[in-house]
C-alpha cells in the first residue's frame, strides 16, 4: 500500500507547484515584454531613416530649384523650394518626435534642423540677388557656401543614419535573443503547468484516498464509541436490575441481625450478607473498570492522612489474616505529611486489592505494607511511595505483565483464583496511572510477591484531613429523630417491605406508593415530612412525579429524597443536583439515617420539665456544671474521646468532622440520660451547621472542662 504523505509534505509540494508555476508564468510575460519593447525601438529606427530621407530629397530638390531659377529666371523652377520650406518643419517636428527618448538622436536632429534652416536661408538670399541680375546671383553660388552647408547636412544625415543603424542593430539582435528566451520561457511554463497539473491531479487522488480512510477511521471510531457507550449503558442497567434485589438481601439481613438468638442462624445469616456482599464488590469492580476504559473515571483529591489509610487497612484485614494466622503489618514514615491531596476512596481501593490478593495468596509468614515518601524540589509537594510485600505463592516470571491485564489471573493457585475475577489489578493498574502514578511487581514463585506503588507530584495539602472512621454513635435508632410521616414511593414491593421493616418499633408513620401517580396523590393528601423517592418507575418516573410534586402549593420545600440503584456518574450528578437528597441501594440503615438526619430535628428527651428544657434549650451559653452526676460508662467513654479523636478535631476544627462527633455526644448524652452533655452537643451541632468556626473552635476547646466537671460531680 503506498504510504500517504503528510499533511506538511503535502503543503510543501503544492507551494513548490505554484510558486514555479507562477514565476513562469511572470519570467514569460517578462521576456514578451521586453521583445514587444525591442522591436517597437526597431520600428521607430526604420521611422527615422525613413523621415530622414524624406528631409534629405526635399533639402535635395530645394537645391535643384534654385539652381534652375538663377540658370534660367523662371519662376516655375521656384515650386520645389516653395515645397521644401512648407514640409520641412512638420518632417523635423516628426523627427524629434520619433527621436525624443534617445538624447544622441534628439541633438543630431536639432543639428540638421537648424543647418537646414541655415541652407534653406541661403538659397533665399541667391534667389533674391537673382532678381536684381545673374551675375550677382553667379557670383554668390561662385563663394561655394550653399555647397559647404549642403555637404555639412549630408554628414549630418550620414551620421544620423549610422546612429539609427546601430539602435537597429542592437535592437535586432536583443530581439533575436529575446525571442528565443521568451520561446523557451514559454516551453518551460507550459512544461511546468502540465506537471503541475499532473501533480495536482495525483495530489488530489492520494487526497480523496487519505479522506476516505480518515472517513473510515472516523466512522469505525464513532461505531466503536457507540459500542462503548451501549456497553456501559447495559453494565449500568445490568448494575441497576442487580443492586435492587441486592437492597433487599442486604437490607433484610441487616434488619434479621438483631432478632436472630439462635447462633446456627446467626452464622447462616453471615454467610448471605458475606456473599452478598461479594457479589456486590464484583458488580462495582466491573463498573469500575468499564468506566476506566471508557475514560469516565472521575479522581476527587482530598486532604489525606496516609496514616489513617493504614489503621483502615489493619482494621479490614486483621480479622482473615488472624484466621490464617498471618502477620499483617502496616508501616508509616515518621516525618510523613499529615495531609496529602489525593483521592483517598481511589487510593484505599488499590491497597485494598493488593493487600486482599496478598492475605488470600498467603498461607503463612506475613504481609507487610510500607508508606514511605520523597522529598521534592518543589518544597509543595511529594513522591508518595507504597510498598506491599507478602510471603505467598508468587507470580511466575512469564505472567508479571499479564497479571495486569483485564480477567487474566496467574495461574500460580487455580483453587484460590477460582474466588475472584481477574479484574482487582487491572483496576489497580488502570486507578495508578489515572492518579498519575505508576505500579510495578517483583515476584519469585513460591517465596512471595512485591508491589510496588508510586505516585509523584503529590501536593502537601494546608488543610487538616476530614477523617473517614465510622461515627461515634455506632448503633442506629431512628427514635432519635423527631416523629415524622414518611412517603415511600417504590414500584418493588419488596423494596417497600424492606423501608417497612427498618421504621418498624420506631415512632415513626409510614405511608406507601407505588408508582409516580401515587406518589403525587399521597404527598397532597398526606403532606409528608420527608419522601423516599424511586427514580425508574414505570409510566410516571420518579423525575417526573418530583416535577408535579414541586408545583403544589405548599410543597415547593418539601424534601424528596432520590432512592436509585443506578450507577452512572451523570447521572447520580443530575440526581444530586435536582432532588433534595441521594440514597444509593443497596442502602444500609446508617445510610438511610444519616440521610434522613440531614431533613428531620433530632428527637431530644432531656429529662427536664418543658418549660425549664425550652429555656435551656434557647440559651446559647450551656452550663457545663449543669445536671446530675454522670454515669461511670459514659465517663469512661468520655475519657476515651478526649485522647481520639477530640484533639485533632480541636486543632483542625473540620465542620464536617466537628458535626459527627457533636452527633455521636448527643447520642450518649440522650442514652445516659447526660442533659449538659446533650446541650453541649446541640451547641456544636448548631455552630457546625451554621458554619460559625470562632464559635466552634471556642466550644470544642471547652470538652476536656465538661468532661474534668462531670468527673468531679461523679466522685462527689
Amino acid at each position: 500500500m503506498r504510504r500517504q504523505p503528510g499533511n506538511q509534505f503535502y503543503k510543501t509540494v503544492v507551494v513548490v507547484w505554484i510558486t514555479l508555476s507562477v514565476a513562469s508564468v511572470v519570467l514569460a510575460a517578462i521576456t514578451w515584454w521586453q521583445l514587444a519593447s525591442r522591436l517597437a525601438t526597431a520600428r521607430q529606427g526604420v521611422a527615422i531613416r525613413q523621415e530622414l530621407d524624406e528631409v534629405f530629397k526635399l533639402l535635395l530638390d530645394t537645391e535643384t530649384s534654385e539652381r534652375g531659377y538663377v540658370i534660367t529666371g523662371d519662376k516655375k523652377f521656384l515650386d520645389p523650394l516653395n515645397e521644401g520650406e512648407t514640409n520641412l518643419p512638420a518632417r523635423f517636428d516628426h523627427l524629434m518626435e520619433l527621436t525624443h527618448d534617445n538624447p544622441s538622436l534628439l541633438k543630431g536632429v536639432t543639428d540638421l534642423r537648424v543647418q537646414a534652416g541655415v541652407f534653406v536661408n541661403s538659397l533665399n538670399e541667391v534667389i533674391k540677388t537673382r532678381d536684381r541680375g545673374f551675375d550677382k546671383a553667379a557670383q554668390m553660388i561662385a563663394t561655394g557656401d550653399s555647397r559647404k552647408n549642403m555637404d555639412q547636412i549630408r554628414q549630418q544625415i550620414a551620421e544620423l543614419g549610422r546612429m539609427r543603424s546601430d539602435l537597429v542593430s542592437d535592437d535586432g539582435a536583443t530581439a533575436r535573443s529575446q525571442l528565443l528566451r521568451a520561446s523557451l520561457t514559454s516551453l518551460v511554463a507550459g512544461v511546468l503547468g502540465v506537471g503541475a497539473g499532473l501533480l495536482a491531479f495525483w495530489l488530489s487522488r492520494l487526497t480523496i484516498i487519505h479522506q476516505q480512510r480518515e472517513r473510515e477511521l472516523v466512522e469505525a471510531k464513532l461505531q466503536a464509541e457507540h459500542s462503548n457507550q451501549e456497553k456501559t449503558v447495559f453494565l449500568a442497567n445490568m448494575s441497576h436490575e442487580i443492586r435492587t434485589p441486592m437492597n433487599a438481601i442486604l437490607g433484610f439481613s441487616e434488619v434479621l441481625q438483631g432478632e436472630l438468638r439462635e447462633p446456627r442462624h446467626r452464622q447462616y445469616l453471615q454467610f448471605i450478607r458475606t456473599s452478598a456482599n461479594s457479589l456486590l464488590l464484583l458488580i462495582n469492580d466491573i463498573l469500575d473498570m468499564s468506566k476506566i476504559e471508557a475514560g469516565v473515571m472521575e479522581l476527587h483529591p482530598e486532604p489525606t492522612d496516609p496514616r489513617e489509610i493504614c489503621d483502615f487497612i489493619r482494621t479490614l484485614f486483621s480479622e482473615p489474616a488472624a484466621k490464617k494466622s498471618l502477620k499483617l503489618e502496616c508501616h508509616v514514615a515518621e516525618d510523613l505529611p499529615r495531609a496529602l491531596l489525593i483521592d483517598r476512596v481511589r487510593l484505599r481501593q488499590i491497597l485494598v486489592n493488593l493487600v486482599g490478593n496478598a492475605v488470600k495468596f498467603t498461607d503463612q509468614g506475613g504481609i507487610e505494607v510500607r508508606v514511605l515518601w520523597e522529598k521534592e524540589e518543589a518544597g509543595s509537594h511529594v513522591t508518595l511511595v507504597i510498598e506491599i510485600q507478602d510471603t505467598g505463592v508468587g507470580i511466575p516470571r512469564d505472567k508479571l505483565d499479564a497479571i495486569f491485564k483485564p480477567f487474566v489471573q496467574a495461574g500460580a493457585h487455580r483453587d484460590k483464583e477460582k474466588q475472584g475475577t481477574g479484574l482487582g489489578l487491572a483496576i489497580v493498574k488502570r486507578l495508578t496511572e489515572t492518579m498519575g502514578g505508576t505500579v510495578t511487581v517483583a515476584s519469585v514463585q513460591g517465596q512471595g510477591s512485591a508491589f510496588h506503588l508510586r505516585f509523584a507530584r503529590v501536593p502537601i495539602s494546608m488543610r487538616l484531613p476530614t477523617s473517614g472512621k465510622p461515627q461515634l454513635n455506632g448503633d442506629v435508632n431512628f427514635n432519635e429523630l423527631r416523629p415524622a410521616t414518611l412517603l415511600v414511593v417504590d414500584d418493588n414491593d419488596t423494596n417497600c417491605q424492606l423501608v417497612a421493616g427498618i421504621f418498624a418499633g420506631t415512632h415513626h408513620r409510614l405511608v406507601f406508593g407505588s408508582s409516580g401517580q401515587e406518589a403525587v396523590t399521597q404527598a397532597r393528601e398526606t403532606k409528608p415530612d420527608v419522601v423516599l423517592l424511586d427514580v425508574r418507575m414505570p409510566g410516571m418516573s420518579g423525575r417526573e412525579a418530583l416535577t408535579e410534586i414541586r408545583r403544589t402549593a405548599g410543597l415547593e420545600l418539601l424534601p424528596v429524597i432520590a432512592v436509585t440503584a443506578s450507577s452512572l456518574t451523570d447521572e447520580e450528578n443530575s440526581l444530586k443536583e435536582r432532588f433534595s437528597g441521594y440514597v444509593r441501594k443497596p442502602f444500609s440503615k446508617r445510610e438511610l439515617f444519616d440521610e434522613l438526619a440531614e431533613f428531620l430535628p433530632r428527637h431530644i428527651d432531656t429529662g427536664f420539665p418543658p418549660g425549664d428544657g425550652a429555656k435551656k434549650k434557647a440559651d446559647p451559653e450551656v452550663s457545663l456544671g449543669a445536671g446530675g452526676p454522670a454515669s461511670e460508662e459514659l465517663l469512661r467513654q468520655l475519657r476515651q474521646l478526649l485522647i481520639e479523636p477530640w484533639p485533632s478535631i480541636r486543632d483542625s476544627v473540620a465542620v464536617n468532622e466537628s458535626k459527627h462527633f457533636a452527633q455521636g455526644l448527643e447520642g450518649l448524652g440522650q442514652r445516659w440520660r447526660c442533659p449538659p452533655l446533650v446541650q453541649y452537643a446541640q451547641t456544636l451541632l448548631r455552630d457546625a451547621e451554621n458554619y460559625a468556626v470562632t464559635d466552634l473552635e471556642k466550644h470544642l476547646g471547652e470538652f476536656a472542662a465538661l468532661v474534668e466537671q462531670l468527673d468531679r460531680k461523679a466522685a462527689a
